[in-house]
């Protein structure tokens, strides 16, 4: 499947694809705790806990006191909620800290602040040396006469050697003023998790250039949560824009089920006492 970025064109492009906006956050105040819940349970290893919790409840089928089961097993569902909803709010502030960063983007031929979280495809951002790229870009112009740029990967790939990005051969010689005026469309295939590849191509429109399609590989792309580095500015064109990734930030089965064992047993021995 083909995804078309229509340059410089506010209309186009906002209907079909989504803003820039990020969220890494898999909860809010209305499903936090069912969800939660579900997540805890879902376990086997709690599922197991639960069982027998239940079944101590029963004093005819267990001399144990239920309370060495159930003790333990509200603690750790207690904490490790609680780790939860404390990573999620962090990620929470983090989210709204990067789509509230302010970035320069041309509209209508002007060159304007906006937040992050506005970026639509098609829309032509300005970086300046030292800027985090907010969303995964195509280069059209750079400062340098032979149309380099310079990127810092290593928030990707863990490299800290600088990558050298070109513009494409369309674009060359295309002056700054021009370029914040430029049209076109780039045909880019839909977002997958390969960032090594990018098969594209990029036709601009009269009367910057002829129909001629110009083919476009991850040379002419900056990807997102990269830095612009050596380089006074680069012209851009926004590809591909938002994401919703959640990370888990519950603990292993094996650390999980050997602390809960460990507080099982505690617990056990004080009421022995």
């Amino acid at each position: 499947m083909k995804r078309y970025a229509y340059i410089n064109d506010d209309e186009s492009s906002h209907d079909l694809y989504c803003a820039n906006r990020i969220s890494n956050t898999k909860y809010n105040f209305l499903n936090f705790l069912p969800k939660n819940l579900w997540e805890q349970f879902s376990r086997f290893m709690n599922q197991y806990f639960l069982l027998i919790a239940c079944l101590q409840l029963w004093s005819l089928i267990t001399p144990v006191n239920a309370a060495s089961t159930w003790g333990p097993l509200i603690f750790i569902l207690a904490v490790s909620t609680t780790k939860e909803a404390w990573d999620d709010y962090h990620g929470f502030l983090s989210d709204k800290k990067a789509n509230e960063k302010e970035v320069w983007v041309v509209r209508q031929g002007i060159k304007k602040h906006v937040q992050a979280q506005d970026i639509h495809v098609g829309n032509i951002v300005c970086l300046r040396e030292n800027d985090e790229v907010p969303c995964d870009l195509v280069l059209i112009g750079t400062s340098d006469p032979q149309g380099m740029c310079y990127v810092e990967t290593s928030a990707l790939d863990g490299e800290t050697d600088l990558k050298t990005m070109f513009i494409p051969s369309a674009c060359m010689g295309i002056d700054l003023e021009v370029l914040h005026k430029i049209k076109g469309v780039i045909e880019c295939p839909v977002p997958d998790k390969d960032i090594r590849r990018f098969d594209a191509n990029l036709q601009l429109f009269p009367p910057f250039i002829d129909n001629d399609l110009c083919p476009l590989t991850i040379k002419n792309t900056i990807l997102q949560s990269c830095y612009l580095r050596n380089t006074e500015w680069a012209c851009t064109v926004a590809v591909y824009t938002g994401k919703f990734v959640y990370s888990s930030c519950q603990g292993h089965i094996l650390m999980h089920t050997s602390l809960f064992m460990h507080a099982h047993i505690c617990f056990f021995f004080f009421l022995k006492q």
